[in-house]
């Protein structure tokens, strides 16, 4: 089964959770930090832990996140576990992405629809993992996004 690991600020939580929602819903296991952790767990392990599970990494990229260590290390980490690297543009152009991970398919959450479906189409196509989870992904993504959009 596939896993998603959601980077994101905690300024940005809001909008982390309603992706965490969406892909929860669509039946992907999901780690969000604000969420995943119990209490008493050390967080840095289980950030790291679960980082290495997921098959997914989905990061919210804004001017918060640019700016914070933790989502600086974790991306750092996905880029060198190879991850499967999303990121959703909240309030940044895709110029602004950090280092490498510019290098990934963006999905523009300020654009119209129909370009964020096709962005979501484009990665869907490129990311080999079995066909069924890559539907079940790309919904969620898509839900998630209607879901974004509505609260913004």
């Amino acid at each position: 089964m596939s896993s998603a690991f959601i980077s994101y600020s905690v300024k940005d939580e809001r909008l982390a959770k309603g992706l965490y929602s969406a892909n929860t819903m669509a039946g992907i296991e999901t780690f969000l930090a604000g969420i995943s952790i119990e209490p008493g767990t050390n967080w840095t392990d289980s950030i790291f832990n679960k980082l290495e599970e997921a098959d997914w990494v989905f990061f919210l990229a804004s001017k918060n996140s640019i700016s914070s260590a933790a989502v600086q290390q974790e991306l750092g980490a996905s880029l060198i576990q190879r991850k499967t690297i999303v990121p959703l543009l909240i309030d940044i152009t895709p110029e602004k992405l950090p280092g490498w991970v510019g290098n990934h398919q963006a999905i523009d959450l300020r654009s119209s629809p129909e370009v964020q479906h096709e962005a979501i189409s484009a990665i869907a196509e490129k990311i080999k993992i079995d066909k069924f989870w890559c539907g079940v992904i790309v919904g969620a993504i898509i839900v998630g996004l209607i879901l974004l959009l509505a609260k913004s």
